[in-house]
């Protein structure tokens, strides 16, 4: 018997996980509060609802009820993912799978009862990582758009903190290597030092105008 989905929130993670399930004929009902996250599926989802993910009798109404299992890729807004799981909960889904920005809002969702908490990020920096360091390659392209790169840190980083570099460049560093061991938990106010090794990710764009002050 074929099971039934939800996407909840259509960020980049949740847009990539909604479409896979679409192509691959799932069964999906999308979520988002957004209408204009719903640009590039629209044509390819039936089951399609603007709506506030938090409220109960919103999710009810689309359908979102009962399901096998339902993603909730809202993670920027921790507020906002907690009330969510919580009326998934109480709306009988069977399992449910959370996006997670932090150690903290993972275990909080787990203390919610959320059968699966993803680190995105943090999940992709460790399989970037070791592509990136088996191949000695520079950089890698996630899709059209997005890529991830590895850098010795230099003139240009040396002395600036992950929060400014996320900033004033864009990009997000997931991962520092400083001396033999990669750190993945990295705060925004850790300053970088020259020999520093970054892994970053951003837009093409953004990136390829980083690669070329580095390059410099």
């Amino acid at each position: 018997m074929a099971k039934s989905f939800a996407v909840l929130g259509l960020g980049k993670f949740g847009y990539h996980v909604a479409l896979g399930l679409v192509e691959s004929g799932e069964s999906v009902i999308l979520c988002d509060n957004l209408e204009s996250s719903f640009v590039e599926l629209r044509d390819k989802a039936e089951q399609i609802f603007v709506l506030d993910c938090t409220d109960k009798m919103a999710l009810k109404e689309a359908g979102v009820s009962e399901l096998d299992i339902v993603i909730v890729s809202i993670g920027e807004n921790i507020e906002a993912s907690i009330l969510t799981v919580m009326a998934l909960k109480e709306l009988g889904n069977k399992k449910v799978i959370a996006k997670a920005i932090s150690s903290t809002h993972g275990a909080i969702l787990e203390k919610l009862g959320v059968d699966e908490v993803i680190y995105a990020e943090k999940q992709a920096a460790k399989r970037l990582l070791s592509e990136l360091t088996e191949s000695n390659a520079e950089d890698i392209e996630l899709s059209a758009n997005m890529r991830a790169c590895k850098a010795v840190v230099t003139s240009y980083f040396v002395k600036r903190s992950v929060g400014t570099i996320r900033e004033e460049d864009n990009v997000k560093i997931v991962a520092v290597r400083r001396g033999d061991s990669w750190e993945l938990d990295i705060e925004s106010t850790f300053i970088l030092q020259r020999g520093d090794v970054v892994l970053f990710l951003g837009s093409k764009k953004d990136i390829e105008k980083i690669m070329e002050t580095i390059e410099k």
